[in-house]
């Protein structure tokens, strides 16, 4: 495994500190949330020539929550 560190905005750090979400949580989270987007690339190779960003991140949200729905399900719940 690759270690990856990212760096929050404030904010979002304290949110995350307020709801008590551990880093084994978070990084399930953006490991789902990156597979999630790198599989939407690959089915969207055809519109490559658009950008990574082209897509709505709306859509791309609703996907990512349709396809793990249990996993945000089970956070909401803490």
């Amino acid at each position: 495994m690759t270690t990856l560190t990212l760096e929050l905005p404030d904010t979002l750090a304290e949110q995350l500190r307020q709801q008590q979400i551990n880093t084994k949580e978070i990084q399930a989270i953006v490991v789902v949330t990156l597979e999630t987007w790198l599989a939407s690339l690959g089915q969207n190779s055809t519109t490559q020539n658009r950008g990574r960003f082209a897509e709505s991140g709306t859509l791309f949200a609703r996907r990512l929550i349709q396809q793990n729905r249990e996993l945000f399900e089970t956070l909401a719940q803490r």
